[in-house]
């Protein structure tokens, strides 16, 4: 999609990340997991309720054909609603933004080898098949899931905040992915760092 009015000027303060948003050579979406109404509903509705997250976007270069993402930007403009320590964003909250971020590279490049959306990736009757007594690992083999994430608190995150969170495909062995994601200030300066690890359920268990 064109970015909207509203989403440039919410992140006008994203001076290094501006060019991107702009380009027609990069893919830009609203963060959306799909619809079903009782899976995401943390980053859906919670974490945006109590003037918690106002804008949040996704985006990544457009990929050649028979190439794979490698980077991707998320942008998310929050309030007061994600404070913890007076006048600084609550830690926590900063997690589930950098689990995300890295989550994006594995979901765009998911999107893009199936030509589907969110909801057409894997399994789709898992709630019937969960209540049908199915193990988890099962119902869900071939989804991908956080393995591992190591986070370095670089400086505090101011709350209200705009930041940016740019992130990097590091490795990616089909049944495992690792990526690198930095968030940055306006200035482009490195707040986070979060280094994680992907895996395929039903995949090589081997991290």
């Amino acid at each position: 999609m064109a970015p909207k009015p509203e989403h440039l000027d919410a992140f006008e303060p994203l001076e290094w990340a501006m060019p991107h948003l702009k380009s027609h050579d990069w893919e830009v979406n609203e963060r959306d997991r799909g619809v079903d109404p009782i899976a995401d509903v943390f980053n859906r509705e919670t974490i945006r309720t109590n003037d918690g997250v106002q804008y949040w976007l996704e985006m990544h270069p457009k990929p050649a054909p028979g190439t794979t993402v490698e980077r991707t930007i998320s942008l998310v403009k929050f309030g007061n609603g994600l404070s913890g320590f007076p006048g600084t964003a609550h830690g926590g909250a900063l997690l589930t933004l950098m689990d995300e971020a890295l989550a994006y590279v594995m979901v765009a490049n998911q999107i893009g080898a199936k030509k589907t959306d969110f909801t057409g990736l894997g399994n789709r009757q898992w709630k019937e098949q969960l209540a049908q007594g199915r193990p988890m690992s099962e119902v869900l083999k071939g989804w991908y899931v956080t393995a591992k994430m190591d986070i370095k608190f670089l400086k505090p995150v101011l709350c209200p905040g705009i930041v940016g969170i740019e992130t990097q495909l590091l490795e990616n062995k089909g049944h495992r992915m690792k990526m690198r994601a930095i968030m940055k200030d306006g200035k482009g300066t490195p707040l986070l760092q979060a280094d994680g690890t992907w895996v395929q359920i039903g995949g090589a268990a081997k991290l």
